[in-house]
This record gives structure tokens, sequence and C-alpha cells, in this order.
């Protein structure tokens, strides 16, 4: 075989994504993800739940013909996506610019587009001596062991990074194909990873501050942490360049300004995803200083921010808007913020004259007992507030909430109900609980005696079994159906999954005619509906079946393991 020169294909992207439009492949993928994925029933039970919306949102748009023609004309335009606001991920481009800079050689590609399309993979792999993957939207083992297993040749190496890696660093037996398991600041891996590769893959050593782990044929580098909180220090990812490589500019871009987070919530991994417990950002100074670059040089029109939280510290929120005002910086931003930061009016009208046009807050649940179990350090008063201040400085609301988290009953998911349909927010994401991520706070061993918490200890799922005193996870997807159809049936807020693509173009005065499209496909087609009831009875057969089993072998003294199995043999129904 001929002298390869070196240079790197980083893939990017999830097993699916929000955007795929092909049946054929969607399904060519969840068999493909199931075939290596272990007592996956929950992970099955979400996907069905998650996709009765979508399908049915996508059959109603086949019906815009029984709409005006002013109204008909309004959903078309919202529900066909922006293409110009699909821009690559914020990991890509990050690692992009640091190549540069390095004057390493590189190609970009993402999962789907590897597992899609042969004959560009085949160019791609044949092209590259090392492949980065990025773990960022690759949620567990089930989704990556194809993806590593499909990239390896034998003339490349595979470095496995991002927040999974994390996870994997503490507990994971490794793979064959798998070289390097990269953990920590990607920013202060670079040096090291590519001086390995010009070294022939002969040399590999740990940066300053971090450690290199051997484990057999493979390795685990750390990149230690930052000497300062502040995070100036980072790049700015080249967006300009981004669009130079793909062809065309963005309209939207992804920024980054914080690492981790200063609040504790128990179900939330946020706060260790570097592999760093110290909430770390970047001034108000060097985020104005990136935007106004982004809106100068390539017209950026919008900027997502990803962080954790971007309204802590308020003194730096506060500073930004002022410089954004200041120095005429005209774009719009959207990001997530904790209800405690919006209850202030003049805080949210200044955000607004800043140019912030949506914000996504984590309500979680409208019953305050579940938000103390979560340790959320807010009130259900103060997420009415949040809601009702964005709406009236007309800034967009997502919020989320989650169901199933120990504690929860009937009596509180009426409760989330009953405090959705008074603050009605505009769209919303109601999440299962999960219990993924080993090390979160409501899995240590107070907190599982607390609750009688059993959680199953699985990589090949992203949503391992778990059971405590007052619920299953046996029953908790019909809980998150009931749910969905009740805010939808009720014309409370709008269902983010099935909207994903057009929240961007989301203008409050469509609020009434979208809640009426998302109505009319909520309870308007019966057959589509009979289909997914025998589907999700069908999962749950399976579902209970599996959960009795690993009850029966489960050997935490915690859960209340007679009371939650009787339970499951005795497949409680939940009213739809």
């Amino acid at each position: 075989m001929p002298d390869r020169k070196d240079k790197i294909l980083i893939v990017t992207g999830g097993f699916l994504s929000q955007y795929e439009t092909s049946v054929s492949k969607v399904l060519g993928k969840f068999f493909l993800q199931w075939k290596y994925s272990k007592a996956a029933w929950l992970d099955l039970k979400v996907k069905c739940v998650s996709a009765e919306p979508r399908i049915s949102s996508f059959l109603e748009k086949r019906r815009l013909g029984d709409y005006g023609d002013v109204e008909r004309k309004q959903l078309e335009e919202f529900l066909d996506p922006d293409e110009a606001a699909v821009s690559p991920s914020l990991t890509e481009v990050v690692l992009s610019t640091l190549l540069t800079q390095q004057s390493m050689e590189f190609a970009a590609t993402t999962c789907g587009e590897l597992l899609c399309n042969p004959q560009k993979r085949d160019e791609l792999l044949n092209d590259c001596t090392c492949i980065f993957i990025s773990t960022t939207l690759l949620r567990d083992l089930s989704e990556v062991e194809p993806i590593v297993k499909l990239v390896k040749k034998q003339h490349n190496r595979i470095v496995l990074g991002g927040p999974l890696a994390t996870l994997l660093s503490r507990e994971w037996q490794g793979l064959p194909e798998v070289d390097v398991l990269a953990v920590g600041y990607g920013e202060m891996l670079i040096d090291s990873l590519v001086s390995w590769i010009r070294s022939g893959y002969s040399n590999l050593k740990a940066p300053p501050g971090g450690r290199l782990v051997p484990r057999g044929h493979w390795n685990v580098l750390h990149s230690g942490v930052p000497s300062t909180r502040n995070l100036d220090f980072l790049i700015t990812p080249d967006w300009k360049q981004a669009a130079a490589l793909h062809g065309h500019p963005f309209r939207v871009v992804e920024y980054e300004s914080v690492r981790g987070c200063p609040y504790r919530c128990a179900f939330c991994n946020y706060p260790y995803l570097f592999a760093d417990g110290v909430f770390r950002y970047k001034s108000a100074e060097k985020i104005a200083d990136d935007w106004a670059k982004y809106v100068s040089e390539m017209n950026v029109e919008v900027i997502s921010c990803l962080d954790s939280l971007f309204t802590v510290p308020k003194e730096r929120l506060r500073r930004l808007c002022k410089l954004l005002i200041d120095r005429d910086i005209k774009v719009k931003w959207i990001c997530y913020a904790r209800a405690d930061d919006l209850i202030d009016v003049e805080m949210v009208a200044m955000m607004k004259d800043a140019g912030c046009c949506q914000v996504q807050i984590g309500l979680e649940s409208g019953d305050q007992s579940m938000l103390d179990n979560m340790n959320k350090k807010s009130t259900v008063e103060n997420n009415y507030q949040a809601i009702v201040n964005c709406r009236k400085m007309a800034i967009t609301t997502f919020v989320t909430l989650i169901v199933g988290y120990p504690g929860e009953t009937r009596k509180t998911l009426e409760a989330t109900y009953q405090h959705m349909s008074a603050c009605r927010p505009d769209f919303h994401y109601v999440a299962t609980f999960s219990t993924r991520v080993a090390g979160v706070p409501v899995l240590s061993e107070s907190n599982r005696e607390r609750f009688g918490l059993a959680a199953s200890n699985n990589l090949h799922t992203l949503a391992p079994y778990w059971a405590h005193d007052t619920m299953s996870c046996s029953e908790v997807g019909n809980h998150v159906r009931v749910l969905n159809r009740r805010l939808a049936e009720n014309r409370i807020s709008l269902d983010g999954s099935a909207f994903y693509g057009s929240i961007l173009s989301y203008d409050p005065k469509l609020r009434p005619l979208l809640l009426d499209f998302q109505y009319r496909f909520t309870v308007g087609h019966p057959l589509l509906r009979l289909f997914f009831d025998g589907l999700n009875r069908y999962i749950d057969y399976g579902l209970r079946k599996d959960v009795s089993q690993w009850l029966r072998s489960e050997t935490s003294p915690n859960v209340k393991k007679e009371t939650n199995i009787a339970s499951l043999e005795k497949g409680q129904a939940i009213t739809l």
C-alpha cells in the first residue's frame, strides 16, 4: 500500500436527524441501531411515543387544501424547513478551526452521510488516515459501535471524543477499532493528538495538566482542566471557513460560552460533561466581539447558544445586553435560561432589546414537591412568572418537562398539566426520566435509598431500565403520551418535536393557527391512532416482561421490588 499523507476525517452528527426525509433510510438506521442495543425496550417506547406526533403532522401537511387561502399560505411558509437555517455542528467548526491552526489537512462529514452514502463514505475513508468521531449527538454504544465498525479500515486510526467519552472512560472495556478515547476539553487535546499522528502513531503524550491512561490496545487521553474560570482563551470558531468548506453561507450559527453549570439539578449531567465540575465562562466582551465578527463578516442573522445556562452570571448577561445594544450588533439569539433569571421583567426587556428571540426553560414539573426532589432550586410560581414575562416581551418560550422522576404520581402529573394550562408556553418538549448517565446526583446512594430507586447500568441504550417507589419505567412512556395528547387536544402549547425544523420562523401571531393545526393532526387521523395504539400495546408487553425479569435479578435492597413486579405483571392501564 502506498504511503498516505496524514489527513483527518471529522465525523459529527447523530445516528438519526430531526431533518430525515427518507422513511427507508430512517428504518434502516433504526434496525441497525436495534441490532447493537441491549435491553432497549424502553428506548423503543420513547421512540414510538416521539414518532406519533411527527408522523401525524407530516400527514396533516398533505391536507392543507382544507384551509383557507391565507391560512394555507401561512402554514406552508412556516412548515417548510428553512435550509439556510441548517448549519454544521459547532463541534465540526471548532475542530476544523483547530486543525487549520495546526496546518493539518482534514475533511468533514456526518454519521448520516457515512451510513447512507456508500460512495462518499469510501472516498472519504480511503483518503483519511485518522478518524475523529464526536459523540456529542451519539447517545450510547448501540449508536457508537456500528459507526466505529463502519469506518474502521486497516490504514486508519480512530479517536472517539465528546460527552459520551467522559462516561465511557469510567467503566468501558473498549472496542478493538478504537485507539484513543479523548476525554475533556477538545481544545486542550488537539496538540497531543496531532503530534501523535505526525509521529506515525508511535508517541502519544498527555497535554500539560492532563494524563494518559493505557488500557491495553487503546488509551484514554484526559485533557485536564483550565487554570482559570475565564474561557476567553478558547478559539473563536471560524464559521466563515466552515461556510467556504460547505459552499454556502449560514443564516444561523451555533455558539458556546460556558462549560459546566453552577447548579446541581439531581437529574442533570451538564455540570460534568467535560470531566470538570467547575463552572467556567467567557466574558461579555469576548461574546460581543465574536458575535460582531459573525454579523459583519457573514451576515449571520441568528446565533443559537448551546450553553447549559446562558443567563448566569447575571452580571455578565446584563453587561452583554448593554454591549449588544450600545454597539448596535443586530443579531437575534436564542439561549437556555433558568426561570429564576427571567422573573425580573426589566431584565427580560433588556434581553429583548439586545436581540433575544427565544429562551428554552427547564420547567420540569408543575408540582413543587417534584421540583424539590430534583433540587431545582426554583418554584412553580417563578416558572409561571418567567413565561408571563417572556410573553409580554414577545420572546418565544420553549419549555422542557420530565415525566417519571422519583416521586412522580398521577397527582403530580395532573399538577404539571394544570401548570401548563395556566402559563401556556409557546412550545414544549416532554422528556422521559432517564438514568443514563452514571454519577448524576439522583443516582447517589442516599437518593437511591430515599426514593427506593433501582437503575440498570446499561451502556447499550439511551434508556436503561429503572423503578422507584412511585413509578416504573414500564408505565412512564404512556404517561408521556397522555400528557402530550392533552396539551395538543386542549390547545395549550405546541409540541416542539413536531415543529422542530420551523421554530425559528415562529411568530406569536401564528399561535392560534398552529394550535389548530396541531389539534387536527392529533385527533384527525384515527387509523394512524389505532396503529400506534396497537404498536404501543406490543411494546408495553415486551417492556413489562423485560423490566420484570430485570427487577427480579436486581440486587439493590432499596427498591420495593415486590410492589413493582406486581404492578408490572398486573399491567396497569393508562387511559389515553
